[in-house]
């Protein structure tokens, strides 16, 4: 009888605990949590530009064999000195979300528990986990400059320097003047050029069994022929250079800022360096958008929320990237400082809901249950 009793008492032990842990896992309402001291600080996010530049860079040589061009091979208006372009191939903007330095703000009581943030304090969720994504983090090299060879003209001539003799005997030998070497020079690009044309009319009467090795054939007689007409008309060294740059713009602050500045002689400069034209990023805000959100949100001024929880409204701006009157790109974007604040209904922070946030705008992105 003693045993028996024990074993009842036990397995209404062990009853009792299975349902209060039932009963523990079930989500609190907002009045079952316990006292929170204190509160949270959180800040709400505001939208910045991110602008991608891709340009491209051209470093020029003139021939040393420049003045010669039209009487040896008819090439006219050849460059007489070097030169330096850069050109903008690609411009694209995006958007990113950072932390709002007027628009921190405190969470009171329990609620505080239930927030999400972001690795920067922002708020990303209530009564939700939201993951934070990994910054991005850009580096821009302003000193970038085209890989040149060692020696530009390596190849002056497939002829000796000397006449009548191999050039590695020069005693006694006469050296060719300068006008010699260049007829040389013309007359073996005229020779390859000839040379080229009879192989692809396959006029010789040995030529490779196989397309692959005739191809071969053809690709190392443009090089040569190449090589040699650069003695005349130069040489052109070419780059592609990409540079990142963001902006974080004031709502208040003037609609036309600086980006970067470019200059065709010397590519992509910072800001300060005023030696290139500025590009600038003009923002053109939606005024009724902007002007009916604040009419809807009640002032954010003195709190007027218990929980001390607010949201961002977005604007709609549309920002361009202007050099001079000329419009070299255009997007339209959802920007967290150009819209309003709003505070949080009471109501829906009981503890029934879970919210997510856009954390570029701070726009509500999902409510659910």
């Amino acid at each position: 009888m003693k045993q028996f009793s024990i074993l009842m008492l036990t397995a209404l032990l062990v009853a009792g605990y299975f349902t209060a842990s039932a009963k523990d896992d079930k989500k609190k309402g907002i009045s079952e949590m316990g006292a929170f001291q204190g509160g949270l600080i959180y800040s709400l996010p505001r939208t910045g530009i991110r602008i991608l530049v891709e340009v491209s860079q051209e470093k020029f040589y003139h021939g040393p064999y420049y003045e010669y061009a039209s009487k040896y091979l008819g090439i006219k208006n050849v460059a007489t000195s070097d030169g330096e372009l850069w050109k903008i191939n690609d411009l694209k903007m995006e958007t990113f979300g950072a932390p709002d330095p007027t628009e921190v703000h405190k969470a009171n009581g329990a609620i505080a528990s239930m927030l999400s943030l972001s690795d920067e304090g922002v708020l990303l969720g209530i009564n939700c986990a939201v993951k934070s994504e990994a910054t991005k983090i850009y580096t821009t090299d302003f000193t970038p400059s085209v890989e040149l060879p060692h020696d530009i003209w390596s190849e002056m001539s497939m002829h000796s320097f000397l006449v009548g003799k191999d050039s590695t005997r020069r005693s006694g030998d006469k050296v060719k003047t300068f006008e010699e070497k260049v007829a040389e020079a013309g007359q073996d690009v005229l020779k390859l050029r000839k040379r080229k044309a009879l192989i692809l009319a396959s006029k010789y009467d040995k030529l490779p069994p196989d397309g692959q090795a005739y191809q071969v054939m053809v690709v190392e007689l443009n090089k040569i022929i190449a090589e040699y007409e650069s003695l005349f008309i130069g040489k052109t060294y070419k780059a592609i250079h990409k540079y990142v740059f963001e902006i974080v713009p004031e709502a208040k602050a003037s609609k036309a800022l600086v980006a970067f500045r470019f200059s065709p002689a010397s590519g992509v400069l910072p800001e300060s360096n005023v030696s290139g034209k500025p590009i600038m990023l003009e923002l053109d805000p939606n005024q009724d958008l902007v002007h009916n959100s604040e009419q809807k949100a009640t002032p954010a001024a003195g709190e007027p929320t218990a929980s001390g929880l607010f949201y961002r409204v977005p604007g709609s701006v549309v920002a361009r990237l202007l050099s001079g009157s000329d419009v070299l790109a255009q997007s339209r974007f959802s920007m967290a400082q150009f819209g309003t604040v709003s505070p949080f209904p009471d109501g829906m922070i009981n503890g029934e809901y879970s919210i997510e946030f856009h954390p570029v705008t701070g726009a509500i992105k999902r409510v659910g249950n």
